[in-house]
Parts: structure tokens; C-alpha cells; sequence
């Protein structure tokens, strides 16, 4: 949780319960999440049509995406089942307009700042995917050591 005086008003930003039904939230999170390893998957493949294509989705997407999850950390405490003061993304967007403002701030670094405060709320705890991406890694694991495991018997080596 964290308080943000805009506009001379104190809000409550969380993501919590109301963060995490807001579908948009999880999918503006994950796509940027996504991207960034698409970029440098690409990049290490030496793909720099892809790495670019990527990088420049991400970059455009970055206000509405800033946007998507400044509302979500506001409709906890001011959301409908809040106090009522925000109840939609537009009055979101104003506030977010004269929070860029009033901080000096950019998209990305409010967007760095509410995907901290995800992280800081245990949002991903509470959405699962901590549990999501562990048992992921340990299907990998097992599938890399079961391939190492199936290679060892066999001679790559060519004798004459």
C-alpha cells in the first residue's frame, strides 16, 4: 500500500482483491513482462528486426499500460467498492495526468513504481503466479535433466 497526495488529496494505491479481479491489470502486467523477454530473446538471437518490432510495441504501450495499473492500484480504496472517487479509468487518467505533473514524473517511472508496489503488495502471490512460474522452472528443470540423462549414453564422437 502506498498513499499519493494528487491534487492536494490523499489516495490509497494497493493491489489487492480489486487489483487482481481487474482483468486488465494481470494481462497489462504480463504482456509488458512478456515483451521484455521477447526483445531479449530476439536480441540474443541476433533478430533485431523482432528485438526492435517488440521494443517499439513495448514503447508504445507504455502510457496506456502506466494508466491500466494506476487505476487498478486505486480501485481498492476508491474504486466503487471504495469511497467512490474514482469510478472509472478516465477519472483515473486525470488523476494520473496531474500526478505526471505535480511529480515530474514519466510513464515509466510510474509504471516502475506500480509494478513495484504489485511486488511490494504480494500481488503475485495472490494471483498465483509465483506458484505459476516455480512449477514451470521445475518442468523445465526436469526436462533438461531428463535430455542431458538420455544424451549421456551416447558417443557424439565420430572414431576412425
Amino acid at each position: 500500500m502506498k498513499r499519493i497526495t494528487i491534487n492536494n488529496k490523499e489516495y490509497i494505491f494497493e493491489f489487492t482483491i480489486e487489483a487482481s479481479l481487474y482483468d486488465e491489470c494481470t494481462k497489462s502486467f504480463m504482456d509488458t513482462f512478456v515483451k521484455g523477454g521477447m526483445v531479449q530473446g530476439a536480441a540474443e538471437l541476433n533478430d533485431v528486426e523482432a528485438a526492435l518490432d517488440n521494443l517499439l510495441d513495448t514503447i508504445a504501450n507504455l502510457p496506456q499500460k502506466t494508466l491500466t495499473l494506476f487505476y487498478a492500484g486505486l480501485l481498492e480504496h476508491h474504486g466503487v467498492e471504495g469511497d467512490g472517487s474514482v469510478q472509472s479509468k478516465s477519472d483515473a487518467k486525470k488523476l494520473l495526468a496531474a500526478y505526471l505533473k505535480e511529480s515530474n514524473k514519466s510513464f515509466r517511472d510510474v509504471l516502475t513504481e506500480m509494478m513495484q508496489l504489485m511486488a511490494d503488495d504480494h500481488f503475485f502471490e495472490l494471483i498465483g503466479l509465483d506458484k505459476m512460474t516455480d512449477e514451470l522452472t521445475s518442468q523445465q528443470e526436469k526436462k533438461q535433466a531428463k535430455e542431458k540423462s538420455g544424451n549421456a549414453g551416447k558417443n557424439t564422437s565420430i572414431e576412425k
